[in-house]
């Protein structure tokens, strides 16, 4: 992983933590959601960089 994917992951992780400790399921399952999306992004983009 490289670094912006390490930071990008390191942010979710933070988030859903707190959505956990906030009994928030409906709220982990949208982060899931994004962070998927959003590091598909990241590594397409890379990919046809």
């Amino acid at each position: 992983m490289d670094t912006t994917q390490t930071a990008l992951h390191e942010h979710y992780v933070r988030q859903v933590n707190a959505a956990v400790a906030e009994d928030r399921m409906d709220l982990v399952q949208e982060l899931y959601e994004d962070y998927f999306e959003e590091a598909l992004r990241r590594l397409l983009e890379t990919s046809t960089a």
